[in-house]
């Protein structure tokens, strides 16, 4: 068997062959992201003509609108001349009572208030009309705006379109299969049976060619414009081996042959837009440097990208690729990586890279720029936030009873808005299987009639009353807090943990020097405690939010739930649901052992700065 015959049939395959894939070859989920896009260009398209037709119909209110202030100005114009005609009268009246006392100016005087009256009237009914106005114009400019968006929507979706339609092609026109053929030939008189052999063989393989390629062609999903632009593409078809069953002489003197061959297509990267008539840029990604249509053979490696950080962004040549560690093929040569984190300086090194390389990053913490006041919420990966936080100055606070206690917070820090809500610890929960101890003990504490009373199979998922995902979470000891901490510090690569009593007191007082944030006295409804006269006071908590924050914008620092801090001995601060008002005084401390887990006892966290 000649060694130099496969060449001939790759080049003949461009004449041979035609891009098609077999339907049942296909991705499905290439097919129904064609299908998902020209569905949701549909709905775009239908929603573009109800937004046209009422941008239409507000454009007509817009224009009624125009219309009526315009008669309304030919109204005023037509009172004001009336009022200075009154205007007028009067003064020539008022000048003939000079002469004449006993003249009567009052019909002067009514017509000229009757006249003032209806310029006023008028003014105020284009004054109305005019807001009127502006408002319509707002709601038409919305629609304006909706409408650019989903024309934008449908220009994008018309985009993907075509690159699915491209990206399904690719998959139905790269195909390896295995086709059996059989071909006769008269051979010439002056052959060698070798030659003989040799040409059918041969034939019977540009036979299996085309029948594989016109397979392609007929099961393509877009069978017909594949046709059309046959001949402008390639698909590249290769002959991997082929088996000649078998072979000779028939009755008539033809030679037959019976081959199996396996075939498999290359095509090229713009193959799909070509054969489908469309731009060839729907073909590669917008990051592709491409020249031509024939691939530069490039060597690829392996990249392994770590850092000192957890829930870290890498980009590799402005593409992003996640958190540390990032494992990734690339090709050999320069490539610029970037690796950032809030709150770190951003690391950026170009490598040069020629073999597998393992690069470590060391990511430098930025000074601390956030002001005191400032919200913010750290990332936590996977589109998930910590919870929002406030800055808290460093410095010297008067704290505990009539502030008698004079104490310095060397180092600002970031406290949460909110106790730690109940959505808070269950996605914790989730995420790390923790049981907590009330779980574990199978009890959790309860006040009732000036009484702690222990109750079984109560917990944080069920404390004895209704709990919402934004309601406090509750039944949880100070290790529980703390381990939720420890959690949360994992996710976010910063530092969390409990607040001293020093820290809490310090964020709830909100720069007052008094009992409560907003004075000495407690006001009724004013926050969740035991006979505060809300509809939560005496029968549990509250969701979080539920009343005014402080002026520095802490909610809850007044009553809902007791809070941990993170003394040993176990004191919580800030009073509760079920407790009197008095015990939610900012400096009140209550004792509690570390390992209790009641229905009035959660936490709030405090992030280092």
């Amino acid at each position: 068997m000649r060694q130099g015959f496969p060449t001939l049939l790759f080049a003949l395959a461009p004449c041979l062959m035609t891009p098609a894939v077999f339907a049942e070859a296909t991705s499905p989920a290439i097919t129904s992201s064609v299908i998902d896009i020209e569905s949701s260009l549909f709905e775009e398209h239908a929603s573009l003509t109800a937004i046209e037709k009422k941008m239409a119909d507000k454009q007509n209110q817009v224009d009624n609108q125009a219309e009526q202030m315009a008669r309304q100005a030919k109204l005023l114009a037509q009172s004001e001349q009336k009022l200075a005609t009154a205007k007028t009268s009067l003064e020539q009246d008022y000048t003939r009572m000079i002469d004449e006392p006993g003249f009567d100016i009052s019909p002067a005087q009514n017509h000229f208030q009757d006249a003032w009256k209806s310029v006023k009237e008028h003014k105020l009914t284009i004054s109305d009309s005019e807001q009127k106005l502006q408002s319509l114009v707002m709601e038409l400019e919305a629609i304006k705006a909706e409408k650019s968006a989903v024309e934008m929507s449908i220009a994008h979706l018309n985009q993907d379109k075509l690159r699915a339609r491209a990206e399904r092609l690719r998959s139905e026109v790269t195909q390896t299969q295995e086709h059996t053929v059989s071909f006769t030939n008269r051979c010439s008189s002056d052959m060698t049976l070798a030659q003989c052999s040799d040409q059918t063989v041969a034939l019977t393989l540009q036979k299996a060619v085309k029948q594989f390629q016109n397979s392609l062609v007929d099961n393509a999903t877009e069978s017909k414009i594949v046709k059309e632009h046959l001949a402008s593409a390639s698909l590249n078809i290769h002959v991997l081996q082929h088996n000649v069953k078998s072979s000779g002489f028939s009755e008539d003197n033809r030679y037959r042959a019976v081959v199996t061959a396996n075939l498999e297509t290359r095509p090229d990267k713009n193959t799909p837009c070509r054969l489908l008539g469309i731009q060839s840029s729907n073909c590669f990604d917008q990051s592709d440097q491409q020249a031509d249509d024939q691939q530069k053979e490039v060597a690829w490696v392996n990249l392994v990208v770590r850092s000192n950080q957890y829930n870290d962004n890498v980009s590799i040549n402005g593409v992003n690729y996640g958190s540390t560690p990032v494992e990734v093929m690339l090709p050999t040569g320069p490539h610029m990586v970037t690796i950032e984190k809030e709150g770190y300086l951003s690391f950026h090194q170009e490598l040069k890279i020629a073999r597998d390389h393992n690069l470590r990053a060391v990511l430098q913490a930025k000074q601390n720029s956030l002001n005191v006041g400032t919200k913010f919420a750290d990332p936590m990966g996977s589109g998930t936030q910590s919870p929002e936080m406030i800055v808290v100055g460093s410095g010297t606070y008067l704290l505990g009873e009539n502030n008698a206690e004079q104490v310095t917070i060397k180092q600002p820090f970031a406290l949460a808005a909110t106790p730690t809500r109940v959505q808070d610890f269950r996605a914790f929960v989730k995420n790390t299987g923790y049981q907590t101890d009330a779980e574990l003990m199978n009890t959790c504490d309860t006040f009732v009639n000036a009484e702690i009373t222990t109750v079984s199979d109560n917990d944080w998922k069920a404390p004895g009353f209704k709990q919402v995902d934004s309601s406090p979470v509750v039944c949880v000891s100070q290790s529980d807090a703390k381990a939720y901490t420890r959690w949360l510090s994992k996710k976010t690569g910063f530092t969390y943990r409990l607040p001293t009593q020093q820290e809490w007191e310090a964020a709830a007082r909100a720069g007052q020097d008094t009992s409560f944030w907003w004075g000495n006295k407690f006001r009724s409804g004013r926050a969740n405690t035991g006979w505060s006269g809300t509809q939560w006071s005496n029968v549990s908590t509250s969701p979080v939010k539920s009343f005014l924050p402080t002026p520095t914008g802490f909610y809850d620092m007044v009553g809902n739930v007791w809070e941990w801090t993170a003394t040993q001995k176990g004191i919580a601060k800030g009073g509760a649901w079920s407790f009197s008002p008095e015990e939610a005084k900012v400096f009140t401390e209550l004792y509690v052992s570390p390992s209790t887990a009641a229905n009035y006892l959660g936490f709030r966290v405090l992030r280092e700065l």
